[in-house]
């Protein structure tokens, strides 16, 4: 390669950045090298690797190092996305996750436990013991002075709140603590060449990472199987998800993106008199109305159902354990399906669509895709009322 010294001094820059202000020591490497190919005696990129080296010094001494993530006190697929999303970013900075679902999770029933273990195995073979070790540094520095499993405090205002993926990616201290949704899609860029899922289309890395870290506990498993074995023998199934109740004041013209699932929904019917109807609904209102349109060939699970435009995890008066459970069911259920039709902003129906590997044509999701499109709503949205 030709000397280019100003070539080098634009990727030493680039480097310098990508240290300081990034955070990615990786890239920063990498921009470093290629100052010093246009220009051997470069200084500035000289220096990063040398800090570089030092850092890798520090960090292999300090041993394990831990990502926690806490609930995101959302949707139950809401919640499991902020756990997808997160233990990406602890492979992409070579953390062991854990995850803690605590008393503020919309699906515990145990202010003192751990409600993720009550529908998914462990993320790794870690546990709050070996985060709560004597001598481990906390990012962020609100989490520095309390219980690990305590409760969120700081997570909307204040120092350390409302942080970005990119603010958790190259942190020296030990354990970083992940209590604010970020997307997948601002994640998953960040991993580095030699990752298995670089370069990978979103929906595909989503599969990957969904086969590894989602383990459903066996009694669920177990719900599963009852339910398939006593309703889904004798033809095929199209598993249908039509969300209702909050999701009306969440996502503009949603009626007429349901009522878009018909037609092609009735020609599938049509073309397969033998087919029948998994409903998947949070709400009794479009489960009342799918059982008049189709009659006999919709079958649901029994579960809590709204009646009116309040999501079913707000629900006062619901089991919250359960309501989990109901859904996640319902997700796997699906998955079982021939077909599915889903809504695309829509944690559930996009879930179902990472489940397996469907067969060209038969996954279809209507509107916007949630996962795709860059989502900076959280990070500027008011906060929930009485949040933290």
């Amino acid at each position: 390669m030709a000397p280019d010294p100003q070539q080098a001094a634009e990727y030493a820059e680039a480097a310098e950045d990508f240290l300081r202000q990034y955070r990615r020591r990786d890239v920063a490497e990498l921009h470093a090298r290629k100052a010093l190919a246009f220009d051997p005696g470069n200084a500035r990129a000289r220096a990063v690797l040398d800090e570089l080296a030092r850092s890798l010094k520090r960090r292999a001494a300090a041993g394990p190092r831990y990502l926690l993530v806490r609930e995101w006190s959302q949707g139950f697929w809401s919640d499991v996305d902020h756990v997808i999303g997160m233990c990406l970013l602890a492979e992409i900075t070579s953390r062991i996750p854990v995850v803690w679902w605590g008393a503020q999770s919309r699906f515990s029933g145990d202010p003192s436990g751990n409600a993720w273990e009550r529908f998914f195995e462990p993320v790794s073979g870690a546990g709050l013991r070996e985060l709560e070790a004597p001598g481990l540094r906390r990012f962020p520095s609100r989490w520095s002075d309390r219980p690990l499993s305590g409760p969120i405090r700081g997570r909307w205002t204040g120092e350390g709140s409302r942080l970005a993926s990119i603010e958790l990616l190259d942190r020296d201290e030990e354990l970083v603590v992940s209590d604010f949704h970020s997307n997948l899609n601002a994640i998953l860029p960040w991993a580095g060449a030699a990752h298995p899922l670089a370069g990978m289309p979103l929906a595909q890395a989503y599969r990957a990472l969904v086969r590894k870290y989602l383990r459903p506990r066996p009694e669920i498993t177990a719900e599963v199987e009852r339910f398939a074995a006593a309703h889904f023998g004798g033809g095929p199934i199209v598993a249908v998800h039509m969300r209702g109740s909050d999701k009306v004041e969440e996502v503009s013209r949603l009626e007429a993106t349901l009522r878009a699932y018909f037609e092609p929904l009735d020609a599938r019917l049509r073309a397969q008199p033998d087919a029948r109807v998994f409903l998947l609904t949070d709400d009794e209102r479009v489960r009342a109305y799918c059982a008049a349109r189709y009659g006999a060939r919709v079958l649901a699970t029994q579960c809590t159902r709204a009646t009116s435009n309040i999501g079913v995890h707000y629900l006062a008066q619901r089991d919250p354990v359960r309501t989990g459970v109901e859904v996640m069911v319902d997700a796997y259920l699906a998955a079982r399906c021939s077909a599915f039709v889903g809504l695309a902003y829509s944690n559930v129906s996009l879930y179902v669509s990472y489940l397996k590997d469907w067969p060209a044509g038969s996954c279809e999701l209507y509107g916007d895709n949630a996962h795709e499109i860059w989502n900076a709503f959280p990070l500027v949205m008011d906060a929930p009322p009485g949040a933290d």
